[in-house]
C-alpha cells in the first residue's frame, strides 16, 4: 500500500566500483602522453567525462535498475570533482557555481557523445564533438582521442551482464 514510500535501493559498493574503474581508465597516461587531450585539471575532468559516459550508456541498458545505479555513481564522481576543487583551494563560496558548471559540461558532452555514439559509422562523428567542446582542437589528435573512446565503447559494451549491476573491476 505505501510502496511509493519506499526508497529504491541501489548498491552503494556497485557505484563505487562503476567510479573506480572509470576514473582508473581515465587515468591512464596514453591518451595524456600521446597528445589526445590536455594533462590539466580541465583535461582530466574531460576524460572521466568521456569514459563516465560510456558507463552510463552501458548503465542504461540495466533498466531501472541501471538507471538508479547510473546516478549513484554520477552523484559520486561529482562528489570527487567537489572534493578536487577544494583540494585545488576553490573557496566555499564559488563551489556550488562551479560544479553546477561542470555538471552542465559534463551532460553536454555525455549527450553529444551519447548521440555520436549513435549514430555509427566513422570516427568523425565523436572528434566532431571532442572538437566542438575544446576538449582536442588538433583535427588528428581529436579523431586519434575518437578512435580510443570508440574502442573504449565496445569494450564496456562486452562487459558480462553480471559485471553490469554490481560493478565492473575495470573496463
Amino acid at each position: 500500500m505505501f510502496s511509493f514510500l519506499k526508497r529504491d535501493t541501489v548498491d552503494k559498493d556497485a557505484a563505487r566500483r562503476w567510479r573506480d574503474a572509470v576514473t582508473a581508465e581515465a587515468r591512464l597516461p596514453e591518451p595524456f602522453l600521446k597528445g589526445w587531450i590536455t594533462d590539466t585539471i580541465y583535461g582530466r575532468f574531460n576524460m572521466v567525462t568521456l569514459v563516465a559516459t560510456l558507463a552510463m550508456r552501458r548503465l542504461r541498458d540495466e533498466g531501472k535498475e541501471g538507471l538508479a545505479l547510473s546516478k549513484a555513481f554520477s552523484e559520486l564522481l561529482f562528489s570527487d570533482f567537489d572534493h578536487a576543487l577544494r583540494e585545488n583551494g576553490v573557496g566555499d563560496s564559488s563551489i556550488a557555481r562551479r560544479i553546477r558548471k561542470m555538471g552542465e559540461e559534463f551532460y553536454g558532452v555525455a549527450k553529444a557523445i551519447d548521440e555520436a555514439l549513435d549514430m555509427g559509422g566513422p570516427q568523425v562523428h565523436v572528434a566532431d564533438v571532442i572538437k566542438r567542446n575544446s576538449i582536442q582542437l588538433d583535427e588528428q589528435k581529436a579523431l586519434d582521442l575518437a578512435s580510443h573512446i570508440i574502442a573504449l565503447s565496445e569494450r564496456v559494451e562486452r562487459l558480462p551482464e553480471s559485471a553490469i549491476l554490481k560493478g565492473p573491476d575495470a573496463l
